[in-house]
């Protein structure tokens, strides 16, 4: 049995907003260097946070079949959830696991 949540299979404008807003937080901090909305090979659309010289991926929300998903930066799935708020909550971390800061400051 398979379950999908209802809703839109694919990000809203509304759903973007929301996230960027929340990445921007990471980047005033200045534990980020940009938050952005980026369109993918297959034209689907993640939201991506960038480390402080905007050359490496920290972390990207996207939706898989309807949920909302957050990535690390091998794209592996690190949240997965019917609400958005629930993948945010990867957010306090990002910056924490940017291995090349952390190998920088050793």
């Amino acid at each position: 049995m398979s379950i999908l949540p209802i809703g839109h299979l694919a990000f809203t404008k509304a759903d973007i907003n929301v996230l960027v807003e929340a990445g921007n937080t990471l980047v005033d901090d200045r534990l980020a260097g940009s938050c952005v909305p980026v369109e993918i090979d297959n034209g689907e659309v993640v939201v991506a946070i960038l480390d402080q010289d905007d050359e490496y991926l920290l972390c990207a929300f996207g939706k898989d079949h309807g949920w909302y998903c957050a990535y690390d930066s091998e794209w592996s799935v690190i949240a997965r959830s019917q609400f958005i708020q629930d993948v945010m909550d990867v957010l306090p971390g990002v910056a924490a696991n940017d291995r090349r800061s952390a190998a920088n400051a050793a």
